[in-house]
């Protein structure tokens, strides 16, 4: 009963923003629901104390505040509420709020038939890339833990509300085949820099650290000679975004008998950028290790 009446009021609110959404311009929207997530945020934060910062790399550590974790949680509530209307972020009104940076080498793959690996990490609001990139015209999967049968049943009403609904949004680890053979059809796959599963490998960060990443995306564009580009999304604030596409990883780097290290290094070098300008949006899970102890360190979890 409980599920029950929880199912029913988050299918009410998933129609009530869609309307809301229609009739309302973008700044009206935000001003509408911004109140709504501050509330959800205090209510998230106020009988927790927030957690010491773990030692990082320089220019990534913050002192986490009550007042930083809340306009953190506040931001991210906003973004997940644009969610719920992936079908409308392809109208003018949505599409001059997020640019697209180096859209070139991702085109010209996709012109030619190559399949294309988009490698990311859980910085700023990477939930959203998917949605932007389709609403921008480029039909884009995501690859992610768990298994497909235990899909929630908003996300499975979602995808029928994305563009190019007949072409899978996500795959689950126990799809590796399905979306083995959605790449080898010329498609985009976004997969995660620093997810926990499958195999990984250190890769250098700067003086002294290293950072913990997972090689699936690079094992992914070895197997299938695809492109593999690295992949951010920066929140500007305001429901403003920009994805920067970095420069593909040589081919050089992604023969059989390549070191995964140097594609790694390659792909971390080209996000360090952002990483650094924007260490507020950082989200991280388990991925620093100092190279002295090699012990993991845990970032910050907004």
């Amino acid at each position: 009963m409980k599920n029950s009446f929880k199912s029913a009021c988050g299918l009410f609110f998933f129609f009530f923003i869609r309307r809301l959404e229609r009739v309302l311009s973008v700044r009206g929207l935000y001003r509408i629901l911004k109140p709504i997530a501050f509330a959800r945020a205090i209510l998230n934060t106020a009988f927790k104390k927030p957690e010491p910062a773990a030692p990082l790399p320089d220019g990534l550590g913050m002192a986490r505040t009550v007042r930083l974790v809340r306009r953190q949680r506040t931001s991210r509530y906003l973004n997940h509420y644009l969610e719920y209307f992936p079908d409308r972020l392809a109208e003018s009104k949505w599409m001059n709020n997020c640019r697209i940076n180096g859209l070139d080498h991702l085109r010209q793959a996709r012109q030619k038939g190559r399949p294309v690996v988009l490698a990311f990490c859980h910085f700023g609001p990477f939930f959203l890339l998917r949605s932007w990139l389709r609403a921008a015209g480029i039909p884009a999967a995501l690859l992610i833990g768990g298994k497909a049968e235990r899909r929630p049943e908003l996300f499975r009403l979602l995808d029928r509300f994305t563009p190019f609904p007949e072409i899978q949004t996500v795959f689950y680890m126990d799809q590796l085949r399905e979306s083995s053979k959605f790449l080898a059809e010329g498609n985009v796959l976004l997969s995660a820099m620093d997810g926990l599963l499958g195999k990984q490998m250190d890769v250098p960060f700067g003086e002294g650290w290293t950072i913990q990443m997972a090689t699936g995306a690079i094992r992914m564009a070895i197997r299938h000679q695809a492109e593999l580009i690295p992949c951010s999304i920066i929140d500007e604030g305001g429901w403003r975004f920009r994805i920067e596409l970095g420069r593909p990883v040589p081919k050089n780097f992604l023969t059989a008998g390549s070191d995964l290290i140097h594609a790694g290094k390659h792909l971390i070098d080209e996000m360090i950028p952002h990483f650094m300008a924007h260490p507020e949006q950082k989200r991280f899970k388990r991925v620093f290790r100092t190279k002295t102890t090699s012990q993991p360190v845990e970032s910050l979890i907004a």
